[in-house]
């Protein structure tokens, strides 16, 4: 145990590493990061030994890492929700310390099955992750954004995602911190052979196709449009909106399909049924299919979706099924409504989609069709699986400004299509739009806040990774082997002497 003045000076390391983290991800993707600076936090417990201690030094961990990773939060609703500069503030602020309990909670955990269990209990850490982050994805609707699967994209673990998700890949990677940290301290040659293993097995993983080519392939168009946020909603704008967009469109016809983005037709439906239909008859005329963002709407009902419509040689819609609190409803009505006054998010108040819905389909490919927010949610994307041939994720992160979140919100795709063995169309407002291959590689982006246009021939996948069939277990099956390895423990010892660390 050490001093209590210097655990102040373990908490301002512990902050520090968790600040480095965010430069794991996107846009500075420095994947080593994500090893290095969970081990400085694990050979700091070594030596705090007391449980309330532990669990404010991940406290301030988790206030390090979301801090500087999520601190976009602010931007969007001071910016574009045009809350006050206080309850912007104070929202993000929140958020921050809420994201930051999970790894107190863990490590507090951690410390006390080791001092109940022994040494031993010291490798049960991966597991606790994994439960946290977990949880953190689920607990009030979850915000998993920055799992720390997230950063190895482009490292040797990407391997393992379409066997376990990104959740399992964290808890691989603090597996793999923790083996650095006993080694450091230890000496053990077994831990950095262990370490290389893991590595060339994901190395190795990378090389095998999960799924197989499906029949034809697509010619795909994706419009990006730049539209400035404070205008898209602006009655006399919707039409300098929809030219932006048509003109574009009109010099793709030769693809089978253009995709415009999240709410790019910024409107009612039920208002633009003349539009919808011109759309619609040139779309066939050319032999081809538009897919755009817009508000189904039926105002009698006070029923307003956030949907993507297929216009042209084939129909379909899709309706966001998994909505973000504040910006697209209000959750606890009676108690939060009030804040309607402070936040002012146009169209605010959406009904979500039912959790299974028809795929679109274009040339008999199946698209699984997910709306901004929802691609951050594994259960979400995989409700469409193995059925769709290829994901379509729609964004408009002119929400985000010019902030880490468009980078962050791009890499989570390319772990939606490595998880699922599927290529991604990713159509976004002011960017980053980008094709991505069914091995969660860019094929091609675009640059942010330009209007710019993307085409590619994508071949869709059939076939379910492992991910895909085991998804929905998974997170019970890991907490199980959890339950029985602390059972297992608490079993008495056979023979006699000290924990001996191997």
């Amino acid at each position: 145990m050490i001093s209590g003045a210097n655990v102040w000076v373990q908490l301002i390391i512990a902050f520090i590493a968790g600040a480095s983290l965010p430069l794991a991800f996107a846009p500075y993707s420095f994947w080593p990061l994500v090893i290095l600076s969970p081990a400085i936090l694990i050979y700091q417990l070594s030596y705090l030994q007391r449980g309330p201690t532990v669990f404010w030094l991940g406290w301030v961990y988790g206030l390090g890492y979301f801090g500087l990773g999520v601190n976009w939060v602010y931007h969007s609703l001071h910016d574009y929700g045009y809350a006050p500069v206080a309850l912007a503030a104070a929202l993000t602020l929140l958020l921050i310390c809420y994201m930051a309990v999970y790894i107190g909670a863990a490590l507090w955990l951690h410390q006390r099955l080791r001092g109940q269990l022994g040494e031993r209990a010291l490798w049960l850490l991966p597991l606790l992750w994994f439960s946290m982050e977990w949880f953190k994805g689920w607990v009030m609707t979850g915000f998993p954004w920055l799992s720390i699967g997230y950063a190895h994209i482009d490292s040797p673990l990407a391997g393992y995602a379409p066997l376990i998700g990104v959740y399992g890949v964290g808890a691989i990677s603090i597996l793999l911190s923790l083996l650095l940290v006993r080694w450091l301290q230890l000496r053990h040659w077994l831990n950095p052979l262990v370490i290389v293993l893991i590595g060339l097995t994901g190395f190795a993983l990378q090389q095998i196709d999960w799924t197989r080519s499906h029949d034809g392939t697509l010619r795909v168009t994706m419009i990006q449009g730049n539209i400035a946020q404070e205008m898209k909603w602006r009655s006399s704008e919707r039409q300098r909106i929809i030219d932006t967009y048509w003109q574009e469109t009109r010099r793709h016809w030769d693809s089978d399909l253009v995709v415009w983005p999240e709410a790019a037709i910024p409107g009612r439906s039920e208002d633009l049924q003349p539009l919808l239909k011109m759309m619609a008859a040139e779309a066939r005329a050319n032999d081809s299919n538009l897919l755009t963002g817009i508000l189904v709407s039926n105002w009698q009902q006070r029923i307003y979706h956030n949907s993507m419509l297929l216009l042209g040689n084939s129909d379909g819609v899709y309706h966001k099924r998994h909505l973000v609190p504040f910006g697209e409803y209000y959750p606890l009505r009676s108690l939060l409504d009030f804040m309607r006054e402070f936040i002012k998010i146009p169209m605010s108040d959406m009904t979500a989609g039912p959790a299974h819905q028809q795929l679109i389909t274009v040339n008999d490919v199946k698209l699984g069709v997910s709306i901004c927010y929802e691609d951050v949610f594994s259960r979400d994307i995989n409700l469409d699986l193995p059925e769709a041939n290829i994901l379509v994720n729609t964004s408009n992160d002119a929400w985000f400004g010019d902030s880490l979140a468009p980078h962050q919100h791009l890499e989570i795709a390319q772990m939606r299509s490595l998880e699922t063995g599927r290529p991604m169309i990713r159509s976004t407002n002011t960017g980053r739009s980008a094709f991505i291959d069914d091995k969660g590689r860019i094929i091609s982006a675009t640059d942010q806040f330009v209007l710019q246009t993307l085409t590619a021939e994508l071949q869709g996948r059939s076939g379910a990774t492992p991910f895909i069939t085991f998804a929905l277990i998974q997170p019970w099956l890991a907490m199980l082997i959890l339950l029985v390895t602390i059972v297992v423990l608490r079993r008495p010892r056979s023979t006699s002497g000290t924990d001996v660390d191997k």
